[in-house]
């Protein structure tokens, strides 16, 4: 029986890619483990898309739910221009839910300059709480868009901004009073703004644009699972540096609260960059103020992480570890 979080990677691999459908010739990036985007073939341009529900947060699922969809087409290369929504309401929602989320998604679309293009809404019974879903589209030249398998031996591997952003943002919000009383409210309320840092648009498009090999979204299962992916679709290995990893003060101490792992928490708002040329790409991200980190690198072979000189496998969580902090936090408000 599953767990709740992402179906896990052997499950995918067995039950999920052999069913695709009739392969075409016109696309030219296939659904397969790692890749988060279908890549069209247009001529001289090609079409992203990419498509992402979010069934982790509350408070703040309206906005993640843009900038989920349109991170992933970002880590493509490519701007992206509209997205499709889809609301599930569960039974007794009303005009004022609706138009609150709406409200949201609309702020941050309008952030990222993207269109909604559309999409459907309904009320049903199947759905507890809100669920919302985004599908995103981009364009970009067929000789620019970058993918999570482009990753070379050798290439660096740089993390922009800080991990655990969104996870924060989410346990904070979402469990503010379970928090406060925890940690100082100061902590609580700095964790809480970083909704805003949690779009990579800028940095996907800076970097690609500078010089890149592959790119990923670190998203659901955290850096592991981002470096895991990498490393599979690309058929290389990644070696991870534990001690040069950016986690700021206030997703630690969050993280210490729940006892979970901040390397296996939902981390959107930072990009997993693999590079020939750190040093450039290092300096165009900030010259735009984006914070940019070298914390590994591409080898041949194998998933490590090197910490305090051990040298031990990458393995990804079995969930994300978000999953972990909202039980314990429901956990102590039934008790």
């Amino acid at each position: 029986m599953f767990k709740t979080g992402k179906v896990p990677p052997e499950i995918l691999k067995s039950s999920v890619y052999p069913y695709t459908g009739k392969l075409r010739d016109e696309v030219l990036i296939h659904s397969s483990f790692g890749e988060d985007c279908s890549i069209i073939d247009f001529g001289e341009k090609v079409a992203v898309l990419s498509t992402d529900p979010i069934t982790g947060a509350d408070i703040q699922s309206s906005r993640l739910a843009v900038y989920v969809s349109c991170n992933d087409i970002a880590a493509c290369g490519a701007a992206p221009l509209g997205i499709l929504v889809t609301l599930l309401l569960p039974l007794g929602a009303d005009e004022s839910l609706l138009e609150e989320l709406m409200k949201g998604i609309d702020e941050a679309a309008k952030r990222i300059d993207v269109e909604i293009l559309g999409g459907h809404s309904e009320i049903t019974p199947t759905v507890s709480k809100s669920v919302i879903s985004t599908t995103a589209i981009g364009i970009t030249d067929k000789d620019k868009f970058v993918t999570s398998s482009g990753a070379k031996p050798g290439d660096a591997v740089i993390v922009t901004k800080a991990l655990g952003l969104e996870g924060s943002a989410i346990l904070a919000s979402d469990f503010e009073d379970f928090l406060v009383r925890r940690l100082p409210k100061e902590i609580v309320a700095r964790a809480k703004t970083f909704i805003e840092q949690i779009s990579v648009v800028d940095e996907g498009i800076i970097a690609s644009r500078a010089g890149v090999s592959a790119m990923h979204d670190i998203t659901e299962g955290g850096l592991l699972g981002a470096c895991y992916e990498v490393a599979e679709a690309s058929g290389v290995g990644i070696e991870i540096q534990e001690e040069l990893i950016p986690i700021l003060p206030e997703t630690k101490e969050i993280c210490k609260v729940f006892d979970i792992d901040p390397l296996g928490l939902i981390s959107s708002g930072s990009m997993l960059i693999c590079t020939s040329r750190p040093d450039k790409v290092i300096t165009e991200l900030e010259n735009a103020g984006i914070i940019a980190t070298v914390i590994g690198r591409i080898i041949p072979e194998g998933k490590f992480m090197i910490s305090s000189d051990k040298r031990n496998p990458i393995i990804p969580f079995e969930r994300d570890e978000l999953y972990k902090a909202i039980e314990k936090a429901k956990g102590f408000a039934e008790n």
